[in-house]
């Protein structure tokens, strides 16, 4: 990894190698979302399933999320975290062999269900092992790996467009042989084994508030239900995440819909205009708000993402007969959405819970909010094909609820005196 100051060189390789969840999860979407046309050919399927693929994938990873971040905290994150990957290789290369619709549907539901574990268990590993202090760049960090897995997808599919029903071999290939690789690292490599034991050791600060005896007991996810000052968190990111979830996902699963369709524009030049975003989002998440995530600024930025996507967002729905005018709005929306959405969220999911229960509500959190987004996904090509402008108003609502949720989520950081550089910065 480039240098980012303030982590260690132990903290930078438990980074690089816990990340990876991350870039299977948006790489396993992506992928999944380039080969259903193919799909669609190779097995002899209606749209009818075609659509059924999809949705289940994001159900599974949703599943996932949920089952993976409380077996984690009752089994230990680092027993799980190192089965979660070896069930990504499985079904990666269940896919990458099919040679029947059952045998897709499978690999896609192993594949989603371990991704999906692996995306709330990876964060806790990470956050019980730095500063409080260095959470925003540790965690943000991994969003970096998330675009990555966007582009390089992308990348790996434009290259082997030519090759037919091997391209989709190709993909999900190369995701079970960088799986393969992490797992052997997570569990055969003797130095990460020591990285993660001596960073554990070495990071004493394990509470998320300023109440220490609850955060050095066990806490189960139901009992944090009946425990205001956790519950009220809870409820808070994952409205915070739902609603930036739902345009993030609308408009990265349907801009070449919307340019081809409604824009009468090529599959190229939609093609290029994701790759120009996405280009754009990695450089200024590393950049700017890995830099700053630990800062005075965090909020700064936050706010600065809801404005620019509100613009956008109105924008487009104003205009949304001009397509130029909402390409420009969806670049300048992709460069800093993760600002006031889940490089965030990420952060205040780590900070204001207890650490033996971390793993539990981020993948509570990650599966409702996974599940509400694949139901939503289902009915926006009807919403798309009646009024687009119909659309983006339905997503400057979720900018307008992102805000509000986000706002009372900084209220609570006062309230319950959790360690923040902007608001609670003592030790």
């Amino acid at each position: 990894m480039a240098k980012i100051e303030g982590l260690s060189h132990d903290s930078k390789i438990l980074i690089a190698v816990a990340g990876i969840a991350s870039y299977l999860d948006a790489a396993l979407l992506v992928s999944t979302g380039i080969a259903l046309t193919i799909w669609s050919t190779q097995f002899a399927v209606n749209t009818w399933w075609t659509g059924i693929i999809s949705t289940m994938l994001s159900l599974a990873v949703a599943l996932g999320s949920f089952l993976g971040g409380r077996l984690s905290d009752r089994y230990g994150r680092v027993r799980v975290f190192n089965l979660d990957i070896l069930f990504t290789v499985l079904g990666a290369g269940i896919i990458t062999l099919a040679n029947s619709f059952p045998m897709l549907l499978l690999g896609l539901l192993v594949a989603g269900l371990a991704s999906g574990a692996d995306l709330p268990t990876s964060l806790a590993v990470i956050s019980e092992r730095v500063s409080h202090k260095n959470y925003g760049k540790a965690i943000s960090s991994t969003e970096v790996f998330w675009v990555f897995g966007i582009i390089l997808s992308q990348a790996i599919g434009f290259i082997t467009a030519g090759t037919g029903t091997m391209s989709p071999r190709y993909m999900f290939g190369w995701l079970a042989l960088v799986a393969l690789v992490n797992w052997g690292i997570r569990v055969f490599s003797g130095a990460f084994k020591n990285i993660e034991t001596n960073l554990a050791a070495a990071n004493t600060d394990s509470d998320a508030t300023v109440d220490s005896q609850e955060s050095t007991k066990k806490v189960s996810l139901k009992s944090l239900f009946k425990m205001p000052q956790y519950l009220l968190p809870m409820l808070t990111l994952t409205g915070f995440y739902l609603f930036w979830n739902i345009p993030a996902n609308t408009w990265g699963s349907f801009v070449n819909y919307f340019l081809v369709t409604v824009g009468h524009q090529t599959q190229a030049v939609s093609t290029g205009l994701g790759l120009i975003a996405n280009i754009a989002n990695v450089v200024i998440l590393y950049l700017v708000y890995v830099k700053l995530a630990d800062t005075k600024y965090r909020y700064v930025m936050m706010y600065v993402g809801l404005i620019i996507s509100f613009l956008a967002f109105s924008l487009s729905g104003i205009f949304s007969e001009y397509w130029l005018v909402f390409a420009v709005a969806y670049v300048l929306y992709s460069s800093v959405n993760l600002f006031c959405g889940e490089s965030v969220y990420k952060i205040w999911s780590q900070s204001f819970f207890p650490t033996d229960a971390r793993a539990s509500v981020t993948g509570f959190s990650y599966g409702v909010v996974r599940a509400i987004t694949a139901l939503f996904s289902l009915v926006t090509p009807t919403i798309m094909a009646k009024s687009p402008q119909m659309l983006m108003w339905i997503l400057v609502v979720c900018v307008l609820f992102n805000a509000l949720f986000g706002w009372t989520a900084t209220k609570l950081i006062r309230k319950y005196h959790v360690k923040d550089p902007v608001y609670n910065s003592k030790d």
